[in-house]
């Protein structure tokens, strides 16, 4: 696994805990195409779907679990 970029982690947190991409990109100042387009990177760096859902509400995936609750410890 390889992850080129920290902040990925702080999108795919902050998408975990506010459930949504419009939260996320509130919370860390971005624009929610912006929040997308990097979980949509990060998943592409890492083989795996990290979130479930529609455009609207995001849960996070069974294979992104580990990853959230790695990041979370990470950034606390």
């Amino acid at each position: 696994m390889k992850i080129e970029n920290i902040s990925d982690l702080q999108v795919l947190v902050q998408t975990a805990r506010g459930g949504t991409l419009t939260a996320a990109g509130h919370a860390l100042g971005i624009t929610p195409a912006a929040a997308s387009a990097t979980l949509k990177r990060l998943e592409a760096q890492l083989g795996a779907r990290l979130f479930e859902g529609s455009t609207r509400a995001k849960r996070v995936a069974p294979e992104g679990q580990a990853l959230v609750r790695y990041a979370v410890g990470a950034f606390e």
